[in-house]
């Protein structure tokens, strides 16, 4: 059974790439030629998340058809197979994958685009380690 839903959200992918397109998404990107940067990013659901995700989702807006976003919501069938296939097991608030990773290096320092953007935490659930502008200065190393 499980290796059926595993196949059945494969799909839509796999028909995508034959396809020579962007996979679909809350919000998809154009193709530049069969070339875009692939943004994936999997968020809780929940209020204090949401203000967090709707940022992340204009920043990756602004970058047109150099990038196609994907999203799931941790409390999906398709969600949670995501997470299960990016080993995502702890309370995660946010985690934003381009091109299937989650850590970068920008000047000099790792980037891990995991838990809330820095300043938008909660009392229950702490910052992570990376800002709305280091999503922007990732996003135009990738796309430029």
């Amino acid at each position: 059974m499980r290796k059926r839903l595993f196949l059945l959200l494969l799909l839509p992918l796999a028909l995508a790439a034959c396809n020579g397109g962007a996979p679909s998404g809350n919000s998809g990107g154009a193709v530049q030629g069969d070339e875009y940067i692939r943004i994936e990013l999997i968020a809780l659901n929940h209020p204090p998340i949401r203000p967090a995700v709707e940022e992340v989702e204009t920043l990756v807006a602004a970058y047109g058809d150099k990038v196609a976003l994907q999203t799931y919501d941790f409390d999906t069938p398709d969600g949670a197979a995501f997470a299960e296939e990016h080993a995502l097991t702890e309370h995660t608030p946010l985690a934003i994958f381009i091109n299937g990773q989650m850590e970068f290096e920008l000047e000099g320092r790792t980037i891990k685009f995991y838990g809330f953007p820095q300043g938008q935490g909660t009392g229950m659930v702490a910052d992570g380690t990376c800002t709305l502008d280091d999503l922007r200065a990732v996003l135009d190393q990738v796309t430029n």
